[in-house]
């Protein structure tokens, strides 16, 4: 584990250089980000790391790593298809996917909103500037689409020599921005805001203004969804629907 004094400093750099606060990030994960990037550059001694992080290009490729990019279209089938029920009792939905990464989560629920010809906008945020242009761009590999069944794939998708395109109809719904969820919020009031696998990454007070945040851009009876090994615990506001997909819907 980081010690202390390496922590502040680099804290203060990535701060100074990038304006990137990782308080917010638990010091463990952290801690595995750095010692990540440190092997990847064959540096064994954290006050090396911390003067080639201060010098160099080096500290956009560790913040690139603070974004949890493990993603892909229709991950947990489940979760989407109870999304899918839960979307049908509206004519028109905003919705927030919230560490959107590379973009395969909005882009899923564009899809579906189009399947079920429901008209929707989906902002998509992510705090990784390089994961959002990618995003924008919306071309993917085997690997992202590989969930997709077929006749969705040949509606919604173009395939080029460099992957799979998203077609312009769906991209025209979603508007993807960098935001730092624990800092300012977008405008409006949301009927899903989609937060999973990122909170599990947050130290603890980090997780109760996230949670926090959302819970004050959903509109009354709106719905939460974490990832399947998230929970939240503000009964008050928060009632969890669904165990299983880790669905939250506002009571207030």
């Amino acid at each position: 584990m980081i010690d202390e004094r390496n922590y502040t400093r680099l804290r203060s750099i990535i701060r100074s250089r990038t304006g990137i606060d990782i308080v917010c990030y638990s010091r463990s994960f952290i801690t595995r980000r750095l010692e990540f990037r440190m092997n990847a550059c064959n540096i064994k001694d954290y006050d090396d790391y911390l003067r080639l992080l201060e010098h160099s290009d080096e500290v956009k490729v560790f913040t690139a790593h603070l974004s949890i990019n493990v993603t892909e279209f229709f991950r947990d089938p489940d979760v989407f298809a109870r999304f899918a029920d839960l979307l049908k009792d509206y004519d028109n939905a905003r919705i927030w996917s919230v560490g959107c990464a590379s973009g395969e989560e909005p882009y899923t629920i564009a899809i579906i909103a189009k399947e079920n010809g429901i008209r929707c906008s989906v902002l998509a945020s992510d705090i990784n500037r390089d994961a959002i242009e990618r995003a924008k761009n919306g071309l993917y590999s085997f690997k992202s689409i590989r969930n997709v069944p077929k006749d969705t794939l040949a509606r919604y998708f173009v395939m080029t020599d460099g992957g799979y395109l998203v077609r312009r109809d769906v991209k025209d719904m979603v508007t993807f921005e960098i935001r730092d969820v624990t800092g300012s919020m977008p405008t409006g009031s949301f009927d899903f805001i989609f937060c999973r696998n990122m909170l599990i990454y947050m130290d603890a007070q980090s997780k109760e203004t996230i949670i926090g945040n959302i819970c004050n851009a959903l509109k009354r009876h709106g719905y939460l969804i974490l990832g399947k090994s998230e929970y939240v615990n503000y009964p008050a506001v928060l009632s969890c629907i669904d165990n299983k997909t880790k669905i939250y819907r506002k009571s207030v």
